[in-house]
């Protein structure tokens, strides 16, 4: 142990221990959430993985595709849901996989951030999910403030992620792995789209994260330049008023203040990271400091990466002058005529200079370990109740940011209103055919409410389950956080969309009978629009395509049609009423229009059927004419909505819990 290690404190070691992984040999379908499979023959695609990392490497994963690179660092930082085996231990010490989502980070190949929010406004959402709950905001702020200093992207604070380049938008999802100050770092594919300049400035900003011991004015000039420390007393950066403040300060200054995060300043808790990388330039692989080679599921080489080229000259294979070493060992392995070869020779060399790696001679203090195991398992996050408030705060802000898109949507809901308000506006007076107008009105509104709020929400789930299995899985919220915030968030849009829509059909059609009749349908057409919500978000559910949520939808459709009390008698079939959202709401909106109707006029001719009141025509529809059908109506239609939202829960989580979070 060096002089440095010993002022920081003992190293943490992670290492992995014959680590195997299979899977089905045939695939399942990628659209049903609830398909179970039959018992299939199983695909090794890990074989025997053992290695290790140490806080204060930059390890590099290389292999061809197909090679198991992802699949390895999932493994390692136990993301892998499935038939996963071998250990992985912390200075000797097995880690469960709730005490690895604490002490590590998983950056996934794609960014999976909302891209309305700004970066200063994604970093400080996030911190109040993954800092302590007893943290003030003061000092979330800071703590966004420093990430984004860090990370290099001061500037572009208060700009929305679509607009941030994509090196720009890596380093965001670096900085938001970094609130929780982890010690491992995994990062798949970080520099997968990026421009070979962005590319390097994100792992070499990796790279400070893993060796640098303390923050200094050169090491932080050298990683982002002399600029970031100017002043800018004079010139709008678009930043907060912290963010001013610290800019403003002078070298020294800005250097005394910055909080000890444990990033790059002094800390006991030094980071390591690894890192899955496809061909990576000259200069890149440079940064590296370890590499591990993979061939079929095993590792083939894990070492230092300058002494990798004796390696292979060792077996015979010599690194050719001006030549990328990556390239060389990616095609030494992949090479058409000798890679079974090469791959076993270069196998065989590794396992036996590797004989014994796991004795012990480099492990260190199981103690120290621990105590930190200790301290993170003490840390506490916002209570449920808390989650689902800021849960519904992003839903809701989300919408804000897309209000130009809502707003056309509610251009045409309004515009189907007032057609309907000008097909019906001749109706007038209670007679014959008053009967069959209001009939056809009703059915009209209930349709439209049901049909509009269920597919409005069909792509939901499939949009959203990218963000869902990763934050859900890295412990940010709870599932059912998430789901009781994104049912809330309905209701409020369904009450005023509910009255909104009636009042320019009331104002035509049904303006005689009063306010309260209004405001008595106005709270069932809400209901119905909620418990829409509740079959929409069902479909979505049930697949992971929003086109198939869609097709799936018209078998269900058709039942709710038919029984919903228009296109024919309720009693014909009894029982399969209560099956439809129609029926709830066709039933208790006629209920309220027609129950205090004594009289109905009648043509003289008596050939002619007539019904002579509204209980007549609430009984020859077969519908309920108690004086509690309405209320009850109501709430059936929050039972059924709770029980597809039960469902649904059910689904999407059986789905998240057995395919993984990565």
């Amino acid at each position: 142990m060096n002089d440095s290690q010993q002022q920081q404190g003992p190293s943490l070691c992670l290492e992995w221990k014959h680590l195997n992984y299979y899977v089905p040999a045939q695939e399942q379908s990628n659209y049903s959430f609830w398909n179970e499979c039959r018992k299939k023959r199983e695909l090794r695609i890990l074989q025997d993985a053992s290695g290790h990392m140490k806080t204060g490497d930059l390890i590099a994963i290389l292999g061809g595709s197909g090679a198991g690179k992802t699949t390895l660092l999932a493994a390692i930082s136990q993301r892998l849901r499935g038939n996963l085996t071998g250990d992985v231990v912390l200075n000797g010490m097995a880690m469960e996989r709730h005490q690895m989502t604490r002490i590590s980070s998983f950056l996934p190949q794609f960014e999976i951030n909302l891209k309305t929010f700004t970066a200063y406004e994604h970093l400080y959402f996030m911190s109040h999910f993954k800092m302590h709950r007893r943290t003030t905001k003061a000092e979330k702020r800071q703590r966004v403030v420093d990430l984004l200093l860090a990370v290099g992207l001061r500037d572009s604070a208060h700009t929305r992620i679509q607009q941030l380049s994509g090196g720009e938008r890596k380093r965001l999802s670096l900085a938001e792995e970094l609130i929780t100050d982890p010690i491992f770092l995994f990062c798949d594919e970080p520099t997968t789209g990026l421009d070979s300049f962005s590319a390097y400035s994100v792992i070499k900003t990796l790279r400070h994260l893993c060796t640098r011991r303390r923050i200094t004015k050169h090491s932080l000039s050298q990683v982002y330049g002399e600029d970031s420390f100017e002043t800018a007393s004079g010139e709008s950066s678009g930043c907060s008023s912290i963010e001013m403040e610290i800019v403003a300060k002078s070298h020294e200054s800005l250097l005394r203040d910055l909080p000890t995060l444990g990033l790059l300043n002094s800390s006991p808790n030094q980071k390591a990271a690894i890192c899955s990388i496809h061909q990576p330039t000259s200069d890149i692989f440079e940064l590296f400091t370890h590499i591990i080679l993979m061939d079929g599921g095993r590792i083939v080489y894990q070492g230092r990466t300058e002494q990798a080229a004796k390696f292979f000259t060792d077996l015979g294979y010599e690194l050719p002058l001006n030549c990328n070493p990556a390239d060389f060992y990616l095609k030494t392995l992949a090479d058409n005529q000798g890679a079974q070869n090469a791959g076993a020779v270069l196998r065989a060399r590794y396992e036996h200079d590797t004989d014994g790696l796991y004795s012990g001679s480099w492990l260190l203090a199981r103690s120290y370990s621990g105590d930190y195991l200790k301290h993170m398992q003490s840390f506490k996050k916002i209570r449920w109740i808390y989650q689902v408030y800021l849960l519904m705060v992003r839903f809701m802000t989300e919408d804000l940011r897309n209000i130009k898109s809502g707003l056309i949507g509610f251009g045409f809901f309004m515009i189907t209103s007032v057609t309907l308000s000008l097909m019906y506006s001749g109706i007038g007076g209670l007679t014959q055919r008053t009967v069959q107008d209001v009939g056809g009105s009703i059915f009209m509104l209930s349709t439209e409410m049901i049909f509009t709020f269920s597919y409005g929400v069909t792509y939901i789930f499939p949009a959203a389950l990218p963000i869902i299995r990763r934050e859900v899985g890295e412990g940010t919220y709870s599932l059912s956080a998430y789901y009781v915030a994104l049912v809330l968030s309905f209701v409020p849009v369904a009450f005023f969309k509910g009255y909104v829509f009636l009042s320019v059909i009331y104002a035509s059609i049904y303006y005689t009978r009063g306010f309260l009749l209004y405001l008595y349908m106005g709270l069932l057409m809400s209901l119905s629009a909620v418990a829409a919500v509740g079959y929409g978000i069902f479909l979505s559910s049930l697949f992971e395509s929003d086109k198939m949520a869609s097709e799936c939808a018209a078998p269900f459709d058709l039942i709710f049609l038919l029984f919903g009390g228009t296109y024919m008698n309720v009693d014909t079939w009894p029982g399969l009423k209560y099956l439809s959202l129609f029926f709830y709401s066709n039933e208790a909106l006629m209920y309220k229009f027609w129950i205090d109707i004594d009289t109905i006029d009648c043509p003289v001719n008596e050939d002619h059927p007539c019904v002579k009141s509204g209980m007549e025509v609430l009984q020859q529809a077969s519908y309920r004419t108690a004086d509690y059908t309405y209320w009850l109506d109501c709430f059936s239609l929050l039972l059924v909505a709770i029980v597809f939202h039960i469902v649904s829960f059910g689904l999407v989580r059986r789905y998240i819990h057995r395919s993984g979070y990565y």
